[in-house]
Protein backbone atom coordinates (compact mmCIF):
# COMPACT_ATOMS: atom_id res chain seq x y z
CA UNK A 1 0.00 0.00 0.00
CA UNK A 2 1.23 3.61 -0.81
CA UNK A 3 2.70 4.75 2.23
CA UNK A 4 3.49 8.93 3.04
CA UNK A 5 7.22 9.18 3.86
CA UNK A 6 5.07 11.82 6.17
CA UNK A 7 1.49 13.60 6.48
CA UNK A 8 3.02 16.80 7.24
CA UNK A 9 5.36 17.12 4.61
CA UNK A 10 2.30 16.71 2.35
CA UNK A 11 0.48 19.28 3.91
CA UNK A 12 3.77 22.05 3.30
CA UNK A 13 2.21 21.91 -0.39
CA UNK A 14 -1.15 21.18 0.50
CA UNK A 15 -4.25 23.80 0.43
CA UNK A 16 -5.45 24.46 4.19
CA UNK A 17 -8.17 22.34 4.42
CA UNK A 18 -8.68 22.71 8.35
CA UNK A 19 -8.80 19.68 10.94
CA UNK A 20 -12.43 20.55 10.81
CA UNK A 21 -13.40 18.93 14.81
CA UNK A 22 -15.66 21.59 15.35
CA UNK A 23 -19.28 21.73 13.96
CA UNK A 24 -18.29 23.11 10.35
CA UNK A 25 -19.47 26.66 9.09
CA UNK A 26 -20.64 27.72 5.74
CA UNK A 27 -19.33 26.58 2.56
CA UNK A 28 -17.92 30.18 2.13
CA UNK A 29 -16.42 30.40 5.75
CA UNK A 30 -14.68 27.24 5.46
CA UNK A 31 -13.08 28.29 2.43
CA UNK A 32 -11.72 31.29 4.27
CA UNK A 33 -11.08 29.28 7.29
CA UNK A 34 -10.12 26.27 6.62
CA UNK A 35 -8.17 25.57 9.96
CA UNK A 36 -8.90 22.75 12.87
CA UNK A 37 -11.44 23.43 16.04
CA UNK A 38 -8.64 24.36 18.19
CA UNK A 39 -7.71 27.56 16.23
CA UNK A 40 -9.63 30.93 17.32
CA UNK A 41 -10.96 33.37 15.21
CA UNK A 42 -14.12 35.55 15.66
CA UNK A 43 -17.58 33.27 15.68
CA UNK A 44 -19.08 34.03 12.39
CA UNK A 45 -23.04 34.05 12.01
CA UNK A 46 -22.64 30.99 10.60
CA UNK A 47 -20.78 29.67 13.01
CA UNK A 48 -22.62 31.00 16.02
CA UNK A 49 -26.02 29.41 14.61
CA UNK A 50 -24.38 26.09 14.18
CA UNK A 51 -23.43 26.68 17.66
CA UNK A 52 -26.73 27.41 18.90
CA UNK A 53 -27.87 23.69 17.61
CA UNK A 54 -25.75 21.67 20.04
CA UNK A 55 -28.48 19.75 21.94
CA UNK A 56 -29.41 16.60 20.79
CA UNK A 57 -33.31 17.54 20.85
CA UNK A 58 -34.13 20.52 18.65
CA UNK A 59 -36.57 21.58 20.82
CA UNK A 60 -33.64 22.50 23.34
CA UNK A 61 -31.55 24.60 20.94
CA UNK A 62 -32.15 27.87 23.11
CA UNK A 63 -31.28 26.02 26.11
CA UNK A 64 -29.38 28.26 28.31
CA UNK A 65 -26.04 25.80 28.31
CA UNK A 66 -25.55 25.77 24.75
CA UNK A 67 -25.96 29.77 24.44
CA UNK A 68 -22.22 29.39 26.13
CA UNK A 69 -21.50 26.07 24.64
CA UNK A 70 -20.37 27.66 21.11
CA UNK A 71 -17.75 25.41 19.59
CA UNK A 72 -14.69 28.21 19.53
CA UNK A 73 -12.10 27.83 15.92
CA UNK A 74 -9.14 28.54 16.32
CA UNK A 75 -6.83 30.71 14.13
CA UNK A 76 -2.84 29.90 13.32
CA UNK A 77 -0.78 31.08 15.93
CA UNK A 78 1.09 33.85 14.72
CA UNK A 79 3.59 33.92 17.72
CA UNK A 80 7.04 34.40 16.61
CA UNK A 81 9.37 30.87 16.60
CA UNK A 82 10.97 32.07 19.60
CA UNK A 83 7.82 32.87 21.73
CA UNK A 84 6.93 29.79 23.58
CA UNK A 85 4.02 31.51 25.55
CA UNK A 86 0.35 30.46 24.46
CA UNK A 87 -2.59 30.94 25.71
CA UNK A 88 -3.29 27.47 26.45
CA UNK A 89 -0.44 26.97 28.62
CA UNK A 90 -1.84 27.85 31.80
CA UNK A 91 -4.94 25.41 30.83
CA UNK A 92 -2.59 22.33 32.54
CA UNK A 93 -0.71 22.45 35.56
CA UNK A 94 2.70 21.34 35.40
CA UNK A 95 3.64 18.13 36.08
CA UNK A 96 6.62 18.05 38.74
CA UNK A 97 6.95 14.35 38.45
CA UNK A 98 10.20 12.81 38.08
CA UNK A 99 11.22 12.67 34.33
CA UNK A 100 9.67 8.79 32.92
CA UNK A 101 11.66 6.71 30.19
CA UNK A 102 10.02 6.42 26.85
CA UNK A 103 7.91 3.29 26.13
CA UNK A 104 9.44 0.33 25.50
CA UNK A 105 10.22 -0.87 22.41
CA UNK A 106 7.24 -3.40 20.29
CA UNK A 107 9.73 -6.15 20.80
CA UNK A 108 10.12 -5.81 24.84
CA UNK A 109 6.03 -6.12 25.02
CA UNK A 110 4.42 -9.59 25.12
CA UNK A 111 2.30 -10.37 22.85
CA UNK A 112 -1.30 -9.97 23.28
CA UNK A 113 -2.76 -13.63 24.41
CA UNK A 114 -5.25 -15.04 21.99
CA UNK A 115 -5.72 -19.27 21.21
CA UNK A 116 -8.71 -18.99 18.60
CA UNK A 117 -7.25 -22.34 17.52
CA UNK A 118 -9.97 -24.19 14.62
CA UNK A 119 -12.08 -21.58 15.86
CA UNK A 120 -10.51 -18.74 14.68
CA UNK A 121 -12.90 -17.22 12.10
CA UNK A 122 -9.61 -15.45 10.41
CA UNK A 123 -7.30 -18.25 9.87
CA UNK A 124 -5.11 -18.46 7.46
CA UNK A 125 -5.76 -14.73 6.82
CA UNK A 126 -2.77 -12.05 7.19
CA UNK A 127 -1.69 -8.76 5.24
CA UNK A 128 -3.78 -8.27 2.27
CA UNK A 129 -6.11 -10.99 2.86
CA UNK A 130 -6.83 -9.87 6.39
CA UNK A 131 -6.93 -6.60 5.84
CA UNK A 132 -9.47 -7.19 2.35
CA UNK A 133 -11.42 -9.26 5.00
CA UNK A 134 -11.79 -6.51 7.49
CA UNK A 135 -12.41 -4.04 5.04
CA UNK A 136 -15.48 -5.72 4.28
CA UNK A 137 -16.55 -6.86 7.68
CA UNK A 138 -16.34 -2.71 8.68
CA UNK A 139 -18.11 -1.29 5.83
CA UNK A 140 -21.26 -3.85 5.57
CA UNK A 141 -23.79 -2.73 7.58
CA UNK A 142 -22.00 0.49 8.51
CA UNK A 143 -25.05 3.51 8.44
CA UNK A 144 -22.90 6.81 8.53
CA UNK A 145 -24.68 9.19 11.06
CA UNK A 146 -23.36 12.37 9.53
CA UNK A 147 -21.02 14.29 11.82
CA UNK A 148 -23.74 15.88 13.51
CA UNK A 149 -25.45 12.47 13.89
CA UNK A 150 -22.65 10.62 15.23
CA UNK A 151 -22.25 13.52 17.93
CA UNK A 152 -25.83 12.95 19.04
CA UNK A 153 -25.00 9.22 19.86
CA UNK A 154 -21.87 10.03 21.88
CA UNK A 155 -23.22 12.95 23.70
CA UNK A 156 -26.75 11.68 24.47
CA UNK A 157 -28.09 11.32 27.74
CA UNK A 158 -27.35 7.88 28.21
CA UNK A 159 -25.25 7.66 25.24
CA UNK A 160 -22.25 6.01 23.72
CA UNK A 161 -19.87 8.24 25.81
CA UNK A 162 -21.83 9.21 28.78
CA UNK A 163 -20.37 7.03 31.54
CA UNK A 164 -22.08 6.95 34.78
CA UNK A 165 -23.20 10.64 33.66
CA UNK A 166 -20.13 11.81 33.01
CA UNK A 167 -18.22 12.53 29.42
CA UNK A 168 -14.26 11.74 30.07
CA UNK A 169 -11.59 13.36 27.99
CA UNK A 170 -10.09 10.93 25.70
CA UNK A 171 -6.23 12.70 26.81
CA UNK A 172 -6.55 14.26 30.42
CA UNK A 173 -9.17 11.68 32.01
CA UNK A 174 -10.91 15.27 33.01
CA UNK A 175 -15.08 14.73 32.95
CA UNK A 176 -17.86 16.65 32.46
CA UNK A 177 -21.51 16.26 33.11
CA UNK A 178 -23.85 14.16 30.61
CA UNK A 179 -26.26 17.39 29.58
CA UNK A 180 -27.27 16.21 26.05
CA UNK A 181 -25.05 19.09 24.74
CA UNK A 182 -22.63 18.35 21.42
CA UNK A 183 -20.38 20.77 23.28
CA UNK A 184 -20.79 19.94 27.48
CA UNK A 185 -19.25 22.97 29.78
CA UNK A 186 -18.96 23.95 33.25
CA UNK A 187 -19.35 21.12 36.00
CA UNK A 188 -15.64 19.67 35.43
CA UNK A 189 -13.44 17.97 36.99
CA UNK A 190 -9.65 16.84 36.64
CA UNK A 191 -9.16 12.94 36.75
CA UNK A 192 -8.24 13.50 40.40
CA UNK A 193 -11.66 14.73 40.99
CA UNK A 194 -10.30 18.31 41.40
CA UNK A 195 -13.49 20.59 40.07
CA UNK A 196 -12.65 22.93 37.14
CA UNK A 197 -14.09 24.86 34.67
CA UNK A 198 -13.77 23.24 31.16
CA UNK A 199 -15.41 22.69 27.54
CA UNK A 200 -15.78 19.57 25.52
CA UNK A 201 -15.71 19.43 21.83
CA UNK A 202 -15.22 16.11 19.71
CA UNK A 203 -11.98 15.16 18.69
CA UNK A 204 -11.10 13.55 15.37
CA UNK A 205 -7.75 11.13 16.05
CA UNK A 206 -7.47 10.65 12.60
CA UNK A 207 -7.45 14.53 11.63
CA UNK A 208 -9.82 15.98 9.43
CA UNK A 209 -6.87 17.88 7.74
CA UNK A 210 -5.63 14.50 6.85
CA UNK A 211 -8.72 13.25 5.30
CA UNK A 212 -9.06 16.30 3.38
CA UNK A 213 -5.45 15.31 1.57
CA UNK A 214 -6.45 11.81 1.15
CA UNK A 215 -10.36 12.05 0.46
CA UNK A 216 -12.74 13.66 -1.84
CA UNK A 217 -14.38 15.99 0.49
CA UNK A 218 -18.29 15.54 0.56
CA UNK A 219 -17.76 12.25 -1.10
CA UNK A 220 -19.25 9.18 1.00
CA UNK A 221 -16.26 8.11 1.78
CA UNK A 222 -15.26 11.45 3.22
CA UNK A 223 -18.24 12.12 4.91
CA UNK A 224 -18.95 8.86 6.39
CA UNK A 225 -14.96 9.43 7.69
CA UNK A 226 -15.50 12.29 9.09
CA UNK A 227 -18.34 11.06 11.27
CA UNK A 228 -16.82 7.75 11.83
CA UNK A 229 -17.64 7.04 15.65
CA UNK A 230 -14.62 4.95 16.84
CA UNK A 231 -11.96 7.47 15.96
CA UNK A 232 -13.95 9.71 17.04
CA UNK A 233 -13.75 11.13 21.20
CA UNK A 234 -15.08 13.72 23.74
CA UNK A 235 -11.87 16.13 24.35
CA UNK A 236 -10.89 19.02 26.68
CA UNK A 237 -11.32 21.67 23.73
CA UNK A 238 -7.79 23.47 24.86
CA UNK A 239 -5.27 20.03 24.91
CA UNK A 240 -7.73 19.20 21.88
CA UNK A 241 -6.23 22.35 20.39
CA UNK A 242 -2.49 21.69 21.71
CA UNK A 243 -2.75 18.14 19.55
CA UNK A 244 -3.72 20.26 16.69
CA UNK A 245 -2.74 17.69 13.79
CA UNK A 246 0.86 16.41 15.02
CA UNK A 247 1.49 12.68 14.49
CA UNK A 248 0.35 10.09 18.09
CA UNK A 249 3.97 8.89 19.06
CA UNK A 250 6.55 9.09 21.93
CA UNK A 251 8.62 12.09 23.06
CA UNK A 252 11.08 12.74 25.60
CA UNK A 253 9.44 16.49 26.55
CA UNK A 254 9.27 15.67 29.58
CA UNK A 255 12.56 14.66 30.44
CA UNK A 256 13.68 17.98 28.82
CA UNK A 257 11.16 20.01 30.56
CA UNK A 258 9.57 21.89 27.63
CA UNK A 259 5.85 19.82 27.00
CA UNK A 260 3.48 21.52 25.43
CA UNK A 261 0.80 20.25 27.60
CA UNK A 262 1.27 17.53 30.26
CA UNK A 263 -1.80 16.27 32.08
CA UNK A 264 -0.05 12.49 31.28
CA UNK A 265 -0.82 13.12 27.43
CA UNK A 266 2.40 15.50 26.36
CA UNK A 267 2.77 17.13 23.30
CA UNK A 268 5.99 17.79 22.45
CA UNK A 269 9.50 16.89 20.33
CA UNK A 270 10.35 13.60 18.81
CA UNK A 271 13.32 12.32 20.32
CA UNK A 272 16.34 13.81 18.72
CA UNK A 273 14.90 16.86 16.83
CA UNK A 274 14.38 20.06 18.32
CA UNK A 275 12.48 22.72 17.66
CA UNK A 276 9.25 22.69 20.44
CA UNK A 277 9.23 26.48 20.74
CA UNK A 278 7.45 26.16 17.24
CA UNK A 279 5.30 23.34 18.42
CA UNK A 280 2.11 25.34 19.64
CA UNK A 281 2.23 28.02 16.55
CA UNK A 282 -0.02 25.44 14.08
CA UNK A 283 3.00 25.71 11.10
CA UNK A 284 2.86 22.50 9.37
CA UNK A 285 5.91 22.04 8.30
CA UNK A 286 6.70 21.50 12.22
CA UNK A 287 5.05 18.06 12.51
CA UNK A 288 8.23 16.68 11.69
CA UNK A 289 9.12 17.94 14.59
CA UNK A 290 5.87 17.71 17.28
CA UNK A 291 4.28 14.82 18.16
CA UNK A 292 1.45 13.62 20.82
CA UNK A 293 1.79 11.21 23.62
CA UNK A 294 -0.99 9.59 24.26
CA UNK A 295 -1.98 9.06 28.50
CA UNK A 296 -0.78 5.61 29.20
CA UNK A 297 -4.45 4.56 30.14
CA UNK A 298 -6.28 5.40 26.98
CA UNK A 299 -3.38 5.49 24.32
CA UNK A 300 -4.56 2.00 23.23
CA UNK A 301 -8.05 3.24 22.74
CA UNK A 302 -6.43 5.78 19.96
CA UNK A 303 -4.30 3.27 18.73
CA UNK A 304 -7.07 0.71 17.57
CA UNK A 305 -9.42 3.64 16.45
CA UNK A 306 -6.49 4.83 13.83
CA UNK A 307 -5.88 1.52 13.18
CA UNK A 308 -9.49 0.86 12.35
CA UNK A 309 -9.37 4.01 9.99
CA UNK A 310 -6.27 2.66 8.15
CA UNK A 311 -8.19 -0.57 7.13
CA UNK A 312 -11.83 1.28 6.82
CA UNK A 313 -11.02 3.70 4.55
CA UNK A 314 -7.93 2.21 2.98
CA UNK A 315 -5.70 5.59 4.12
CA UNK A 316 -1.72 4.75 4.90
CA UNK A 317 -0.24 5.74 8.09
CA UNK A 318 2.77 7.47 8.28
CA UNK A 319 5.73 5.00 9.73
CA UNK A 320 7.08 6.30 12.77
CA UNK A 321 3.30 6.83 13.70
CA UNK A 322 2.55 3.27 13.01
CA UNK A 323 5.27 1.74 14.92
CA UNK A 324 3.75 3.79 17.77
CA UNK A 325 0.43 3.21 17.31
CA UNK A 326 1.29 -0.95 16.82
CA UNK A 327 3.15 -0.41 20.63
CA UNK A 328 0.15 0.99 22.21
CA UNK A 329 -2.29 -1.80 21.28
CA UNK A 330 -0.08 -4.28 23.26
CA UNK A 331 0.56 -2.36 26.01
CA UNK A 332 -2.81 -1.09 26.21
CA UNK A 333 -5.23 -3.73 25.59
CA UNK A 334 -9.01 -3.48 25.68
CA UNK A 335 -10.74 -2.78 28.70
CA UNK A 336 -14.21 -3.15 29.46
CA UNK A 337 -15.39 0.52 29.01
CA UNK A 338 -13.72 -0.07 25.70
CA UNK A 339 -15.64 -2.78 24.80
CA UNK A 340 -18.90 -1.70 26.10
CA UNK A 341 -18.15 1.63 23.84
CA UNK A 342 -17.34 -0.92 20.66
CA UNK A 343 -21.24 -2.46 21.38
CA UNK A 344 -22.13 1.12 21.67
CA UNK A 345 -20.58 2.44 18.56
CA UNK A 346 -22.33 -1.02 16.59
CA UNK A 347 -25.24 -0.01 17.79
CA UNK A 348 -25.06 3.27 16.35
CA UNK A 349 -23.98 2.90 13.20
CA UNK A 350 -23.80 -0.68 12.64
CA UNK A 351 -20.35 -1.56 12.20
CA UNK A 352 -17.54 -2.59 15.00
CA UNK A 353 -13.68 -2.01 15.48
CA UNK A 354 -12.36 -5.27 14.61
CA UNK A 355 -8.95 -4.55 16.74
CA UNK A 356 -11.14 -4.09 20.13
CA UNK A 357 -12.80 -7.65 19.69
CA UNK A 358 -9.15 -8.52 18.59
CA UNK A 359 -6.20 -6.62 19.04
CA UNK A 360 -3.83 -9.59 18.19
CA UNK A 361 -4.84 -9.12 14.25
CA UNK A 362 -2.60 -5.86 14.41
CA UNK A 363 0.39 -7.89 14.47
CA UNK A 364 -0.76 -10.47 11.49
CA UNK A 365 -0.78 -7.00 9.11
CA UNK A 366 2.18 -6.08 8.43
CA UNK A 367 1.88 -2.43 7.12
CA UNK A 368 -1.15 -0.34 7.32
Amino acid sequence: MRKFTSFFAMCVVAASGGCGDADQPSADTQDAVGLDEGDEVAVSADVASDAADDTIAPEDAAAPDDSVDAEVIFVEDTTRPDDTTTPMDAAVPEDTSPPVDIAPTEDSIADVGYDWGSNDPYAGLDSAALRARLLGETTEGHTPLGYTGVRNAMYAVGGVDDVGGRIECIYTGRTVDATGSRTPSGSCARADGTPMNCSFNTEHTWAKYYLDLVLTENSAAYNAAEGDIHHLFPSDQAVNTARWHFDFGETDCLAEGNCKINEESRVGERPGVSGYANCPTGNVALGDVCLMRVRDARQGDVARGMLYMSVRYEMPLEDVMEAALRIWNQADPPDDRERTRNDGAEAAQGNRNPFVDRPDLVQRINDF
